[in-house]
């Protein structure tokens, strides 16, 4: 975005002493990236304004003319080439010295006197590109000099040609993107006001009169708003007896400061105030949107599918339904918030207009512009979340300038107007103390509101708290927060003038996470000792495998753009996309040992926690492991044995308390309730033959699933922080003969409780038939042990082994097989 200093003044005073590349060096460090700085004077060194008082044909060129021109003080020969060059032409006379580009290409060069064709020439009458002046002053025709006749006259014959012309301006560019969060940036007053605060100076009011009654009401307009939230805001008035015609010399050199190609009267008009406030304005042809009856309805509503508009360009687009129009009973006279249309648009023969003033939805707004390519400077303001309150200010600010350009119009309606918007969020309390920390600097609390007060804050001072109301131009996405008004007050102040300094602040140890550590301790368990994989599973699921695994899609939260178009819901258990994950690595290893730790969400239970947290569904964090391994018919024994060397190494005992199961995901008679010092935390089992066929398990499968969260509180001081051994173990093997109604889980719960050196027991084989009696089994299992302390001895271990078999033949009955 361009900046004018000129049209900055307007607003407010810049000190003398502050130079045009010490203001961009001071808008940089306080408001805005500046990117390059402009003197429009640049090309006009030696250039001055001169009158041609004689012209004759160049006697060896036929396209050359020679001319005398007068410069004031002195009257030059000079051979010129202009196919409109003529006598009593007021012209830009470059004298010798003057920099210029030839035709407006390549690089300066200086001019000296030369002889062209033979004839001694003194300067230059130049082009309007050969001196920088190619977009105020385009060219009609080839080979055509700057004609100044209908601006300048003979006072001015010998003036420097930029005072002449008042082009003594000095233009800022802006880097758009150091401002998007600034819809206030976007106009020359908000860039006004931020260097009244910069610098102390005083801030003009942005007062335009206020718009009467109409002066005789020929026409009557209604507006009615269809989708409120794209419209927040809509303003409409008429004016009649416009008389369309070119702008005034001020409201031309305005608009071109700044980058934008006057065009008449009223449209410049409306792009003078968009740039001067930040407000897009639309003028429309009246007479192109009503009848002789002069009653108009204009209609804020969203396109249809394939309904076709027009832009003031002619080129035709085909909206969509997202698309926001605005509308006549018959017509879309205007692309809502970018851009006319054809069919409404102010020609040389409008003589009513109708002024729209609105504020659009940013968003809406956005992808519209970007759904068409149809990017313009209404729609990059309106994209930023415009303040609704400018449209007011806008609307007047036109009609007053109107009336300037064309004196004898009026306002011919009342102003129609809808409103549906509020941004009153209530003051910030701002702690004074805060803001000294935040910036590191004892800045006096009298400062702090004064440069709030500077850049439009409200602010109340009660013992060591500012109550602090935000200016609606700021509260639409900028300010919401009190480091918002610490940044505001730190960047007035100047990041250049805080001394940095390292921060102090109380060493706060963190707050322990039982849950976090219990997980990390899981990990290493299962990885280290239980040789099982840990897998990432995505947290969501398709209603596919739910149907698989009998589950009912309506108990589980669906999302509304999820990631996965294929797996828009989120899981409540992990088991489902863990039994996928088996059967994926079943392809490729013949036993698959994996575990998963994560989140699911119950959408029926709300969450824990203060503020909005409850409002989000309720997540426990799972442990899931899952054992498959082709041939092995006892993957519930696997995974129930691991499980019980896991907890037993926390210090908690499990018990697996038989159950009878209908849910088809797991075998009716290999499930059980898995009970952890006696509180219930979650269910293993076998899964379902026809289920496992069904998610193409290649081999019996067990699937186990524990909160995490309940079992926390289980968990003593002293065993939550339990180290791995450091020191070897040793593995011995025991066969035994026992009843067939034995319980693995059982025997495997008296094992790894029979002594502090058993640290793992593995059921490995399981037999019954030949030379085992009826109504018995066999039994084998390998017994880890391990020693935290020092490097067991076999010695050490046969003690233990010992007393293990004498409790499994007290205990059991076993026969210990040789």
């Amino acid at each position: 975005m361009l900046v004018s200093k000129n049209w900055l003044s307007q607003f407010t005073t810049i000190p003398k002493k502050i130079t045009p590349q010490q203001l961009g060096i001071d808008l940089t460090m306080h408001v805005v990236e500046v990117e390059d700085i402009i003197d429009e004077a640049r090309f006009l060194d030696n250039v001055v304004v001169g009158k041609i008082v004689d012209v004759t044909k160049h006697d060896n060129a036929d396209t050359l003319n020679v001319c005398k021109v007068d410069i004031g003080n002195e009257t030059l020969q000079v051979v010129c080439g202009g196919s409109n060059v003529r006598e009593g032409m007021f012209v830009a006379m470059g004298k010798l010295g003057a920099s210029v580009r030839w035709h407006g290409e390549g690089e300066p060069i200086i001019l000296t006197k030369a002889k062209i064709r033979g004839v001694e020439s003194s300067g230059m009458i130049c082009a309007s590109e050969e001196i920088g002046l190619g977009e105020m002053f385009p060219k009609k025709y080839e080979k055509e000099i700057l004609d100044l006749s209908h601006i300048v006259s003979t006072k001015d014959v010998g003036k420097p040609l930029a005072e002449a012309l008042s082009l003594d301006d000095v233009v800022f560019d802006i880097d758009n993107k150091s401002m998007t969060h600034r819809p206030d940036l976007w106009g020359q007053y908000g860039m006004a006001r931020e260097i009244s605060a910069m610098y102390g100076t005083v801030l003009k009011p942005y007062e335009p009169k206020k718009i009467g009654k109409p002066a005789g009401a020929s026409y009557t307009v209604s507006v009615q708003v269809k989708d409120t939230k794209a419209c927040p805001r809509y303003m409409a008035v008429a004016i009649d007896d416009i008389e369309v015609t070119e702008s005034p010399a001020w409201i031309k050199k305005r608009l071109m400061s700044v980058g934008v190609q006057p065009r008449n009267n009223v449209v410049d008009v409306t792009n003078l105030v968009m740039f001067e406030l930040g407000q897009p304005l639309h003028a429309f042809d009246a007479n192109q949107l009503t009848t002789n009856n002069k009653q108009l309805t204009i209609v804020v509503r969203k396109a249809k599918d394939g309904e076709v508009y027009t832009s003031l360009d002619d080129k035709e687009y085909k909206l969509t339904k997202e698309d926001l129009v605005i509308a006549t009973k018959n017509n879309i006279v205007a692309l809502a918030g970018v851009k006319g249309s054809i069919t409404s648009g102010v020609s040389n023969d409008t003589t009513s207009i109708i002024l729209e003033s609105a504020n659009f939805h940013p968003v809406t707004i956005r992808r519209t512009a970007s759904r068409h390519g149809l990017r313009t400077d209404a729609s990059a303001r309106y994209e930023k979340s415009l303040d609704p309150n400018l449209c007011e200010l806008a609307l007047r600010r036109v009609v007053e300038l109107l009336k300037e350009v064309s004196p004898k119009s009026f306002v011919s309606s009342t102003i129609v107007e809808q409103l549906n918007f509020t941004l009153d969020q209530g003051p910030i309390a701002l702690d004074i103390d805060f803001v000294q920390r935040k910036m590191g600097v004892d800045l006096p609390a009298k400062d702090m509101v004064r440069i709030l007060t500077s850049l439009g804050f409200g602010v109340k001072e009660k013992k060591n708290i500012l109550s602090v109301t935000i200016p609606t131009w700021r509260a639409t996405k900028d300010i919401s927060i009190r480091e918002d008004l610490v940044e505001e007050i730190a960047r007035v102040y100047g990041y250049d003038n805080i001394v940095p300094t390292l921060p102090t602040f109380p060493i706060v140890p963190p707050k322990q996470n039982s849950l976090r550590d219990l997980e990390t301790r899981l990990r290493e368990l299962l990885a280290y000792e239980g040789r099982y994989t840990e897998v990432s599973n995505y947290s969501f699921v398709s209603p596919e495998l739910l149907k698989k695994v009998g589950e009912n899609v309506k108990e589980y939260l669906e999302l509304e753009n999820p990631i996965a178009k294929d797996r828009p819901y989120l899981r409540r258990h992990l088991r489902e996309n863990l039994l996928e994950t088996v059967e994926r690595n079943l392809h490729r290893f013949d036993t698959v040992g994996i575990f998963e730790i994560g989140k699911v969400f119950k959408k029926e239970l709300d969450g824990e926690g203060d503020g909005q947290t409850h409002l989000l569904p309720k997540q426990d964090t799972l442990l899931a492991m899952a054992y498959a391994a082709k041939g092995d018919e006892h993957p519930f024994s696997y995974v129930s044995t691991a499980f019980t060397t896991l907890m037993n190494r926390l210090g908690l005992q499990v018990h697996f308390e038989k159950k009878k199961e209908d849910h088809v995901l797991v075998h009716p008679g290999r499930t059980a309730a898995v009970l952890v010092n006696d509180v219930l935390v979650g269910h293993i089992g076998e899964v379902h033959p026809m289920t496992g066929e069904v998610l193409g398990l290649d081999a019996r499968t067990a699937v186990l699933e524990v909160n995490l969260s309940e079992l926390v509180p289980l968990l003593s001081e002293k065993t939550r922080y339990q180290t791995l051994s450091q020191y070897p173990s040793i593995e011995r093997d025991i066969a035994f003969v026992i009843d067939t109604n034995a319980q693995h889980e059982e025997i495997a719960t008296a094992l790894i409780n029979a002594d502090l050196l058993t640290v793992d027991v593995a059921l490995f084989d399981v037999f019954m038939g030949k030379n085992i009696p009826e109504g018995k089994k066999s039994m084998a299992y390998r017994i880890t042990y391990r020693s935290d302390e020092k490097t067991l001895e076999g010695k050490d271990v046969d003690v233990v082994h010992e007393k293990i078999v004498a409790m499994l033949q007290k205990k059991f009955g076993a026969e210990i097989r040789a």
